[in-house]
């Protein structure tokens, strides 16, 4: 049945196996999203947990055809960070730095084989991006920890792609000025 119809489609036609598959797909690569954005675990599971309920309420009330037509991933993309910027305005976006996590697999082989500089330098560096502004936190996210390219950016968050190119480089810049400047007003 998987390979006869794409899943919006499925999705739309009312399939039972197709929202267990919309969560098997895109749940790991939101979590790992929510996570650095969060730096806080179990904050990223409840975020997605949240943006696939809303998802579903969503579909629910969606007509067919709009269902068909969705960008899935995307779209989850966009849901996942709206429930993160509830979470930030909310005020539970702080988390101690020991439960910093790695955002994925090769960050934690960084990590562990790092020296305990090297690993707090790691850190230090999640603690600046999570002082960025909110678009540029997520395109140098998604750019340099998920390591995504411009277009597959531009894809998950709706912004055009020099939009998320320009989001990178000026969230770069202002990274440098709040290594330099440990109350963090450099940069543009």
């Amino acid at each position: 049945m998987r390979g006869e119809r794409p899943l919006e489609g499925r999705l739309a036609d009312g399939d039972p196996e197709a929202p267990g598959e919309m969560v098997a797909r895109h749940h790991a690569e939101l979590c790992r999203y929510a996570r650095t954005l969060l730096a806080d675990s179990s904050a990223a599971e409840d975020a997605v947990q949240t943006a696939f309920e809303r998802a579903f309420v969503a579909l629910g009330k969606y007509p067919e055809e709009r269902i068909e037509n969705l960008s899935l991933r995307p779209w989850l993309y966009r849901i996942t960070l709206n429930v993160v910027r509830n979470v930030w305005r909310d005020g539970r976006r702080e988390a101690p730095v020991a439960e910093t996590p790695e955002p994925d697999e090769r960050s934690r082989a960084v990590a562990s084989s790092a020296s305990g500089a090297d690993r707090e330098a790691w850190i230090d560096a999640l603690e600046a991006l999570r002082r960025l502004p909110e678009r540029q936190q997520v395109a140098v996210t998604l750019r340099y920890i998920e390591d995504l390219p411009y277009a597959e950016i531009s894809e998950r968050t709706g912004w055009p792609e020099n939009t998320c190119k320009t989001l990178v480089r000026r969230g770069i810049d202002r990274l440098g000025g709040l290594s330099e400047e440990p109350d963090g007003e450099g940069g543009n």
